[in-house]
């Protein structure tokens, strides 16, 4: 799970007062999940219930996941599955999917049958205590999953639909840096750019200059370059495009205006061994508008551009929300310079 620096012992404990005896019964429960979480419709900007801009971006649908499961919550990483459906992972060690319902226009309209189930060590048990904190979820070409983890550092890979859910975890090599990094300040923005290779981002490990330490991951070869965040951001998720740029969702918070976000757009040209990211903004999302933790962002490229969605941990907290974001990217736009 991701708890702030700042209220970090806080928020941990009341996080366990809170759940503790509803975990003890649902923890174990593994399967299909019917009609558990409902899709609820909500205004991203409540001054402007019509506004569609956001910057470059065209809001296509807001919504808040909500669900009495006590399985659900805590979605840290998500992406589109080679099957069509949304498949996500939570800080508490579960897979999530559903199956997208959409217009023609590619505007959500539901998610149904729903599937949560634990996920696998390579010993094929379900993970446990530490290995539990999934933060990030991406795709692969062959349409395997990669899935990083805090806590205990480290990459695992499964298999493509139908078979993600049952298979055990293959472990994917990663630069030894990534162990110096603090129990919850290691790989929450993970992609996996169309030639395979994997490019990661600590979320918590500077380099003298004060940017962030990131790598290309090829086939056990790891190559370092850096990632210069938004001041005061940090990266929380990552998703690579067709054309091999990478969007990266940053977020923040404080008690003064509590979450923002940022979705920054890295060029294919520059992800290159030593090179400095810095990356465009996109949208900005931030107070007055509906935001929360957002942790997750995945993209599905259509005809008239790719379609981005974002996803809110509500770190399993009452008086926090699972959102749901959908934006368009326009083609025209998406290999500007």
């Amino acid at each position: 799970m991701t708890c702030y620096r700042i209220t970090a012992s806080l928020c941990c404990a009341l996080l366990l007062l809170w759940s503790a005896a509803a975990w003890g019964q649902a923890g174990t429960q593994l399967g299909p999940a019917p009609g558990i979480v409902e899709l609820l419709p909500i205004e991203l900007d409540r001054r402007d219930a019509n506004r569609a801009e956001f910057d470059r971006l065209k809001l296509l649908g807001a919504f808040q996941l909500r669900s009495k499961d006590a399985r659900f919550g805590g979605l840290s990483g998500i992406a589109i599955g080679a099957d069509g459906k949304l498949y996500a992972v939570s800080d508490r060690g579960f897979w999530l999917s559903a199956r997208m319902h959409m217009d023609a226009r590619g505007r959500l309209l539901n998610l149904s049958d729903w599937q949560i189930a634990r996920l696998l060590t390579p010993e094929k048990a379900a993970v446990s205590g530490q290995l539990t904190d999934a933060e990030a979820l991406a795709r692969s070409a062959d349409g395997s999953f990669i899935v990083a983890f805090e806590q205990a550092h480290r990459i695992w890979r499964y298999r493509a639909p139908p078979e993600s859910f049952h298979s055990a975890a293959a472990p994917v090599p990663m630069p030894s840096e990534i162990l110096k990094a603090p129990r919850n300040g290691g790989l929450e923005a993970v992609s996996v750019l169309p030639d395979g290779r994997i490019f990661a981002i600590a979320e918590d490990l500077e380099n003298p200059d004060g940017s962030l330490q990131a790598w290309l991951i090829d086939n056990g070869h790891s190559r370092q370059l850096s990632y210069v965040p938004s001041d005061g951001f940090r990266p929380s998720d990552a998703t690579a495009l067709k054309n091999g740029d990478v969007l990266v969702l940053e977020r923040r918070y404080n008690l003064l205006h509590y979450f923002s976000a940022r979705l920054k757009l890295v060029k294919a040209q520059n992800l290159r061994p030593g090179a400095k990211l810095a990356g465009e903004e996109l949208p900005r999302l931030d107070s007055p508008l509906t935001v929360d933790n957002f942790e997750g962002v995945a993209a599905l490229e259509t005809n008239e551009g790719a379609v981005i969605f974002l996803v809110s941990d509500d770190n399993y907290f009452r008086f926090q929300r699972t959102l749901l974001l959908q934006f368009l990217l326009p083609n025209s736009r998406s290999t500007a310079d």
